[in-house]
């Protein structure tokens, strides 16, 4: 069998929604998964600043020997072809995407014994928290809380109207740095701070009130501590506003900023990468659609045009 799978990246975080919040992206890794008569070979392709390891280690990897534990079956003979099209440490779930990458892969080989629920909760136990693993599975905004091992995620449909305007530096920060400066204790005020913003976006959402999303993507919970990792991130934030931006955050554990406009977003991009400049900091601005859709699988047999297409829970159709 033959599979080739669609992955978004995603957005987390999105200001005050630490860990629990994210949106997928319109921009797309593809893995291709085969199985063969013996071994593990495994190719990776695309520009990345970080070593992407082509063996047992590779996240795809373990995202496809995660679902088959849970069946209690060994991992077959496999060939793995990943085509990286967003940057790996750029803080757009480049790991989430393989994680769930390789699920929704073995989820299929095996014939969909696993819902998108499923998924979402083993996805998490391997990536730590659920705010990439969900939008990249579900598609659209999504609201995820853990409760032990347990996962619920609630989905909702964003408004075509709103873009994405996302500033990439040519900086790498790993997440695990990242999070590393976060204080272990926060004061009450800077609690109640975020809860509210965070209700605030999904009522934005709901309500299409993009003129919220300026208080919406404020937060006191990470970027104010991982601020002194990404060069210029206030700077940038004001650019992007100058622009025109409804509301700008970091983009998951950084150093991307995203920014969110009902407009075109172009001269955004150009904002931030004028004040990037201006600080002497590469990187170079996109404006990327939300996808409605998450992970998907495509299986194809014996010619190109027998193809079955995945339904939402990454299954195979």
């Amino acid at each position: 069998m033959k599979l080739r799978i669609h992955v978004p990246a995603t957005t987390a975080n999105l200001g005050p929604g630490f860990d629990c919040i994210g949106l997928a992206l319109d921009w797309w890794n593809t893995i291709e998964v085969e199985t063969i008569a013996r071994g593990l070979e495994i190719e990776c392709h695309g520009e990345s600043k970080v070593p992407i390891p082509c063996n047992r280690d590779n996240l795809i990897v373990h995202g496809m020997t995660a679902i088959y534990r849970r069946v209690r079956e060994k991992l077959p003979p496999l060939r793995i072809r990943m085509q990286s099209n967003f940057p790996v440490g750029s803080g757009l779930g480049s790991s989430s995407a393989a994680i769930v990458g390789g699920m929704v892969a073995a989820n299929a080989l095996l014939g969909d014994k696993f819902s998108c629920d499923e998924l979402v909760t083993l996805g998490t136990a391997i990536e730590g928290h659920p705010d990439n693993v969900a939008p990249a599975l579900m598609g659209g905004l999504v609201a995820a809380a853990q409760e032990g091992d347990q996962v619920t995620a609630a989905r909702f449909d964003v408004s075509h109207e709103l873009l994405c305007v996302i500033f990439v530096p040519h900086q790498v920060l790993l997440t695990k740095r990242s999070r590393g400066v976060l204080p272990k204790r926060i004061p009450r005020v800077d609690a109640i701070y975020n809860t509210s913003r965070t209700a605030l976006w999904i009522a934005a959402i709901d309500q299409n009130r993009w003129d919220w999303l300026g208080i919406a993507t404020q937060d006191r919970l990470h970027q104010p501590y991982r601020a002194r990792l990404v060069p210029g991130m206030y700077a940038l934030f004001d650019a992007a506003k100058e622009a025109g931006a409804r509301g700008v955050a970091l983009s998951g554990a950084g150093p991307s900023i995203i920014a969110f406009t009902d407009r075109a977003g172009g001269n955004i991009a150009q904002a931030m990468e004028r004040a990037a400049r201006r600080l002497g900091i590469g990187g170079v601005g996109r404006v990327v659609k939300i996808s409605a859709r998450g992970a998907s699988a495509e299986r194809f047999d014996s010619a190109p045009e027998v193809c079955y297409s995945a339904n939402r829970s990454g299954g195979v159709v």
